[in-house]
């Protein structure tokens, strides 16, 4: 009887020990944060190809970009901040451009977006799978606007244009850049990386400042276009700094 017991004894704990593992639940799976940045769209053409600037062509009629390491097929909304027109395309993914540019649109694209051809700034989001309904709703935005453009007129108001106040609209602002190129822990460090720019590459217009105690910005700007921002970009690049990050500063 007693090896019956303790049999039974064993034979419960182990039936609770099962019990328990049931409940316990595999963590869900953590969902990666989405892709974001802002800088320069390179606007595509023929002549982006066969100079080999790029590795792959787009085609106005065909709603895709071209990027250096998102994945095929990834949804991505692209937005101008000036006007804040967007719209949404998949990537291409490609080999390599030149860093400075953020992502290759179609001529179409920058057409719509009303991109100024000399300060192409866009930002860049993309899309999960369970956010699709953004890219939707965004298609059937213009659809409406067709159609509310076309609806009938039933009524129409008179205002007595002596008394109605004028309608103030807001001023445009103009596009302003800095280029990020790098935080130090100690002023001297980023005044002897200043000094090298501006022995070693010409630059004049380096600036430092100070965020606190023991953080020290080195950038460069503030800039008004593009080609400006550009030739001191590969300036930098030649002296090492690829990972640089242009804020526009107006937005």
């Amino acid at each position: 009887m007693k090896f019956s017991l303790n049999y039974i004894y064993i034979f419960v704990f182990l039936f609770s020990c099962t019990q328990d593992m049931k409940i316990i639940k595999k963590p869900s799976k953590i969902k990666e944060p989405t892709y974001s940045s802002k800088g320069f769209a390179l606007i595509y053409d023929n002549s982006v190809f066969e100079s080999k600037i790029v590795n792959k062509k787009l085609s106005n009629s065909q709603n895709y970009v071209l990027h250096p390491f998102l994945k095929n097929n990834t949804l991505v909304s692209i937005s101008n901040p000036f006007n804040s027109k967007s719209l949404t395309a998949k990537i291409r993914k490609t080999i390599n451009y030149p860093s400075i540019y953020n992502i290759v649109i179609t001529k179409k694209m920058a057409d719509k977006l009303e991109l100024d051809i000399n300060n192409p700034y866009v930002e860049v989001l993309s899309i999960r799978e369970n956010d699709k309904f953004i890219a939707k709703e965004t298609s059937i935005f213009d659809e409406e606007k067709k159609v509310a453009n076309k609806a009938p007129v039933t009524s129409i108001n008179i205002n007595d244009m002596s008394t109605s106040t004028p309608e103030i609209k807001p001023k445009k602002k103009k596009p302003s850049y800095i280029i990020d190129i790098a935080e130090f822990y100690f002023l001297k460090s980023a005044e002897t990386v200043k000094n090298r720019f501006e022995k070693e590459a010409n630059l004049k217009n380096i600036k430092i400042k100070k965020i606190s105690k023991s953080r020290f910005k080195v950038y460069s700007g503030p800039y008004a276009f593009f080609n400006t921002v550009k030739d001191t970009y590969f300036s930098l690049n030649e002296l090492g700094f690829e990972n640089l990050n242009i804020i526009n500063t107006n937005k």
